[in-house]
């Protein structure tokens, strides 16, 4: 297999950003569910926990291959990701909607204010603990109030790494949602338009000891050789880093222009395969400080960086689409992180947009 950039787009005129392509070809014909590894309570006796232990071990004896031996290695390592002020992503939205298109991966700086970041840090802190509790008294099922996540960590029920859903009928969630919208709305619009649906709203709690996560998308890309005759539109996620994150609390890695049926086609093989795949694919990492937001299609491949800090890092984060319903049944390989009352309820007019 060979992954070849055959070409390079014209600069971008959004401050300087320059999208090299890669031209992915391939003859593989096959595609497989992205990688999820979802972890989630035990319900099947001993067996059940030590077969979930086992596959966990294994996918972060995984994940820290890839981050030693693989990302980045063959493209001059992984490098900072660009960042754009948020007046030059509004009086530019449709470049910045060309180049999310094009790369897959956007940042924004100082989307949310910083009273607006603490006051929504300080919920997803108390109804960390609050959600937690209910989960272990049986007062609601895990799935109510946690999704799966990539490499959870093995620290009991919960892991390290929790992707926690948020109610938008708290005000401190509600706020953030309508500042974001309202801060980005050019590009919004044009991304996503009024009548786009919230997917997901949520939370990633990344506690210290959190593992590296493995490279994975978040949904596959539609159509594929298991779904041919099955079409989505994108659906965008917007991490919103809630505090500095620093060195070492785990930022996001990105590998752009990895979302498209070709880059998937090639990433679902072999593991030797995919492997080399991963080696010959730019990276990048988000940096995000208080405010900031990296948005990204979430089909594009990516991973969350161990928390070796004695800080807990958290991101809001939110997907929207022009796209009402996922189209397999049950939100099958979709973006699912959400309440049940906020399921299809949100579309972007009603935050404002």
């Amino acid at each position: 297999m060979r992954v070849a950039s055959s070409r390079k787009l014209a600069p971008s005129h959004l401050d300087g950003l320059r999208c090299p392509t890669p031209h992915f070809t391939s003859k593989l014909t096959r595609n497989k569910a992205p990688r999820r590894l979802q972890v989630r309570a035990a319900s099947g006796g001993l067996l059940d926990g030590v077969m979930q232990k086992l596959s966990a071990a294994n996918a972060e004896m995984l994940a820290k291959k890839e981050g030693r031996e693989l990302v980045g290695k063959k493209t001059g390592g992984v490098q900072p990701m660009k960042s754009f002020p948020v007046e030059v992503v509004n009086s530019k939205a449709d470049v910045a909607v060309k180049v999310l298109e094009q790369l897959g991966c956007l940042c924004v700086t100082k989307v949310l204010s910083d009273a607006t970041a603490d006051e929504l840090l300080k919920f997803v802190n108390e109804e960390s603990e609050r959600a937690k509790s209910d989960v272990e008294k049986g007062d609601v099922a895990f799935d109510e109030r946690f999704g799966g996540v990539n490499c959870r960590g093995m620290n009991g029920l919960f892991g390290n790494r929790q992707d926690m859903f948020l109610p938008v009928s708290e005000t401190a969630v509600r706020k953030a949602l309508e500042e974001i919208v309202g801060n980005i709305s050019p590009m919004l619009s044009k991304a996503v338009g009024r009548d786009g649906m919230m997917h997901e709203i949520s939370s990633l709690v990344a506690d210290p000891g959190s593992p590296r996560q493995c490279i994975h998308a978040d949904t596959i890309h539609l159509p594929c050789p298991q779904y041919p005759d099955v079409s989505a539109e994108p659906l965008y996620t917007f991490f919103v880093a809630l505090q500095d994150v620093e060195d070492g609390m785990g930022h996001t890695v990105f590998l752009p222009q990895t979302h498209t049926a070709e880059a998937h086609l090639l990433w679902n093989t072999t593991q030797s395969q995919k492997e080399r795949f991963i080696q010959s694919a730019p990276a990048v990492t988000s940096n995000l400080k208080k405010g900031d937001i990296a948005i990204f299609d979430s089909r594009l491949l990516h991973c969350g960086c161990a928390n070796t800090t004695e800080k807990r890092r958290v991101l809001f984060y939110f997907t929207a689409s022009r796209m009402q319903r996922w189209p397999l049944p049950d939100g099958l390989h979709g973006s699912n992180s959400r309440r049940r009352e906020d399921a299809w309820r949100w579309q972007m007019k009603e935050l404002g947009l």
